[in-house]
């Protein structure tokens, strides 16, 4: 069975190796560009919207690229991350554009809990148990949070995490499996949540592969 994982995450395409030993799973990145963040949203709506704007592109550039399904997947793969600020749930916290932001984000988040929303949609194709979103291809979206509390940084250890690079491509400027591990703790939820991927699309996986 062939898995794609339509993304640019190294991250989540060594998560998922690991994890499904049995599985190839191989990584190729959206040609579209990725839905931005809104206000005045629920962090929860919007991590579901981008995961299904993202899983659209997926079934359109592949049927697109791949017409007669010669080369194509059984299954894709895309996935969406947010963190939300705490205390405002209508505040995503996405990937930091430079290390001013990721300065910014960590101070946000020094001291307190917060949520880390992931959406994952599932795509196969003449499934009728999943909803059609282009040509032959259906999908499913799972979403879970995790809650996750950050320890009081101090000036030193954001310094640290900063000059690591370990926010680079990371939502909410941190890296749970990374730098950021000896400054975080899980307080509820899954840690794949917290990585990048829906909990219960992980056990859908399980089921279809």
């Amino acid at each position: 069975m062939r898995v794609l994982l339509a993304s640019a995450s190294e991250r989540r395409l060594t998560w998922l190796n690991d994890y499904f030993e049995s599985m190839e799973v191989v990584c190729k990145p959206l040609l579209s560009e990725e839905k931005g963040i809104e206000k005045d949203k629920s962090v929860e709506k919007q991590s579901i919207e981008i995961c299904l704007s993202k899983a659209e592109s997926a079934a359109l550039e592949w049927s697109i690229m791949d017409p007669k399904n010669l080369d194509t997947p059984d299954i894709i793969i895309v996935s969406d991350t947010l963190v939300e600020s705490p205390g405002d749930e209508k505040m995503a916290l996405g990937k930091p554009e430079d290390s001013f932001m990721a300065t910014s984000m960590l101070l946000r988040l020094s001291g307190k809990r917060h949520r880390v929303w992931s959406s994952t949609a599932i795509l196969v194709q003449n499934n009728k148990e999943y909803e059609e979103i282009y040509s032959k291809w259906r999908y499913k979206i799972w979403t879970d949070y995790a809650i996750v509390e950050f320890d009081e940084l101090s000036e030193e250890d954001i310094i640290s995490l900063v000059e690591s690079n370990s926010w680079v491509g990371k939502a909410g400027g941190y890296d749970l499996a990374g730098h950021a591990r000896k400054h975080t703790k899980i307080i509820e939820g899954d840690v794949v949540t917290v990585l990048g991927f829906s909990k219960k699309a992980i056990n859908e996986l399980e089921r279809i592969g």
